[in-house]
């Protein structure tokens, strides 16, 4: 996308970047460029052209953004004077590079970013003009926030009817709790499922709940802009925690409803079939596990194991209530050899099984080496994996996180209002 001199949103996304406007026209200055943000705009994608304003923190919301950045927009990140708080959430064991955490560097590639406190006059006052510039806001305040800072929708509607508001909190636009994806995970059910056989209940290692609500407003922006391609005219989206969690209880939610079963932490295994997510233990201690869908599946899983058949095993019904003796017999059956031994039978026999993988081994395997994104010492993961929009290749630059910002909306408005 070309630079527009009249806009003040390419003005201020460009000096965020390092990229000074000097004699009518804008000049790429690679020291303060590095100093600054380390990054290159990112051009081309089939969202080119589309300029996004996030306000949004923590992960939720910044994901949203990460997402359209890799899609080719230009994702302005508006911090507060202290920085997005993820950039102080480092881990002992890292060394984190101008503010940018590990966390932080999860969501935040291809963004520009600012500081900015949205009540100082000055700076409403750019505010007011980005706003008035972008196609898409995304924010994560809390409803009764919204209307001081400006952001409630008939404000954002009457300043700039083709703006695309999408908000993400935690409980829906009539709540004012504040949404945090441990508590969320514990409402809507998935710690009372989650952890060992008959231990306690366990949140997900992941912020699950954040990932799920951001996909949510992804589709749901996506759609918006398909909206308002047709009509010209903007909308506002909105995507709670809980609702996007309570939405993918899947099969738990209709097992609860229609069979009256309650679901209780099971470690790995399926409430239905059986062996479907168990886990076993090989001769060199290493983990694999099943995921035997079918009866097909499973009569190819015996004989490869050269394990006889209970007749009791003839359904997945009867599989389902002898568990815990078929899953004795696989133990033991699995027990005999190393787990390449049996990874390669399984295949040989196309039973559907798996390597349970540390973390590092994942990101070890060549699809994972070709979703990574590197800069230096900053590592993260490209989020928008699908094909086909890009074609066979889809572009391999995007900035990186930014460091933490050195100019802010008010150095913006003394520039442009001076």
């Amino acid at each position: 996308m070309a630079t527009d001199l009249s806009s003040i949103f390419d003005r201020c996304y460009d000096r965020a970047l390092g990229v000074e406007h000097t004699a009518g026209s804008y000049a790429d200055h690679s020291a303060d460029h590095t100093a600054e943000q380390g990054a290159a705009p990112k051009t081309g994608g089939p969202l080119a052209g589309l300029r996004v304003l996030e306000t949004a923190t923590v992960l939720a919301g910044p994901a949203v953004g990460m997402f359209l950045a890799e899609c080719g927009a230009r994702v302005l990140k508006l911090e507060p004077p202290s920085g997005d708080v993820t950039r102080q959430w480092t881990l002992p064991e890292e060394n984190p590079s101008q503010g940018r955490s590990a966390y932080f560097c999860s969501v935040n590639w291809g963004k520009a970013s600012l500081r900015s406190l949205l009540t100082d006059p000055d700076e409403k006052k750019v505010f007011r003009r980005l706003l008035s510039e972008a196609d898409v806001l995304i924010s994560n305040n809390l409803p009764h926030q919204e209307k001081d800072l400006g952001l409630d929708w008939e404000a954002l509607h009457a300043l700039n009817p083709r703006l695309i508001a999408a908000r993400i909190n935690g409980y829906g636009s009539s709540s004012s709790r504040p949404g945090y994806d441990s508590l969320v995970q514990a409402e809507s059910g998935y710690v009372s499922m989650n952890g060992p056989i008959g231990g306690p209940g366990h949140k997900m290692p992941v912020a699950l709940m954040d990932v799920l609500a951001a996909h949510q407003l992804k589709e749901a922006l996506l759609l918006a802009l398909l909206q308002r391609g047709q009509d010209g005219m903007g909308r506002e989206v909105r995507v709670s925690l809980l609702d996007a969690g309570l939405a993918s209880l899947s099969n738990q939610a209709t097992n609860w409803w229609m069979g009256g079963v309650e679901a209780r932490p099971m470690g790995s295994e399926h409430p239905n079939i059986v062996p479907y997510g168990s886990t076993f233990q090989c001769q060199d201690g290493q983990w694999l596990t099943l995921a035997v869908g079918n009866n097909a599946q499973f009569e190819r899983t015996c004989t490869a194991l050269q394990l006889q058949p209970d007749t009791a095993w003839a359904s997945p019904t009867g599989r389902l209530m002898d568990k815990a003796n078929l899953l004795g017999q696989l133990q033991d059956c699995f027990a005999r050899h190393g787990r390449a031994y049996w990874l390669e039978i399984l295949e040989a026999h196309r039973v559907p099984a798996a390597p349970v993988n540390d973390v590092s081994q994942a990101l070890a395997s060549p699809a994972a080496l070709r979703l990574q994104l590197k800069d230096g010492p900053l590592y993260g993961l490209r989020t928008a994996v699908f094909e086909g929009v890009y074609g066979p290749n889809p572009p391999q630059t995007l900035a990186p996180p930014p460091a933490f910002p050195q100019h802010s909306l008010a150095d913006m408005a003394r520039t442009l209002f001076s």
